[in-house]
């Protein structure tokens, strides 16, 4: 039976010797690397997408709950925040000092302070996400009786060499009436300065 043991024997190197040849190794490379330059950069602006978004929703956070806070103590809070490009920070904090004043912290105010939020802890220093909070004054001051500094505060992705906002990723906006203390919350969509409200 030797030609049978040699077909055998054939058979096994064949099965061996399957494998990728290299011009089909360069080409799934080739594939690869196109699929890539395509992928990276829509992960990249979704990264992007998502810290603004994060960072916008703690800030209404925090707002939401500095009103709270000073009601619920019959107190006062404030949410101090810094725009100086490129650093761009937010603390707040509580006190059971009861200011009347929506303009500006009273000498009190301090004394009294039963909780704080240092820089990082709203947002992370370095902060990814830009603001425009210290236009009109770095300061949002919550009452005892619902009324708050009039404010608006939008948060985006600052442009590297201005601080001004990249009009390529979406941003939001945060406004807060004086008289009631009410929040209202937008967003703009990458490539629009039109500010849709959300609900």
């Amino acid at each position: 039976h030797p030609p049978l043991i040699q077909k055998m024997l054939n058979k096994r190197s064949y099965v061996k010797q399957k494998g990728f040849t290299l011009l089909e190794l360069l080409v799934v490379i080739g594939i690869i690397a196109v699929l890539a330059t395509f992928v990276t950069p829509t992960i990249g602006n979704w990264r992007v997408e998502t810290q603004i978004e994060k960072d916008f929703k703690a800030l209404v956070g925090e707002i939401r709950y500095l009103q709270a806070k000073a009601r619920a103590i019959n107190g006062s809070a404030a949410l101090i925040c810094k725009a100086n490009p490129p650093s761009y920070e937010l603390s707040s904090s509580i006190s059971g000092y009861a200011q009347t004043s929506t303009s500006a912290l009273h000498d009190n105010y301090g004394t009294n302070l039963l909780e704080s939020k240092a820089l990082g802890e709203l947002w992370p220093l370095p902060a990814k996400s830009g603001n425009n909070c210290s236009i009109g004054g770095d300061t949002i001051i919550f009452l005892q009786n619902g009324k708050a500094t009039s404010k608006t505060i939008e948060v985006f992705k600052p442009l590297i060499e201005t601080g001004l906002r990249d009009a390529n990723y979406s941003a939001y906006k945060v406004t807060v009436n004086n008289a009631t203390g009410f929040i209202q919350i937008y967003r703009s969509i990458k490539g629009s300065d039109t500010w849709v409200e959300m609900r």
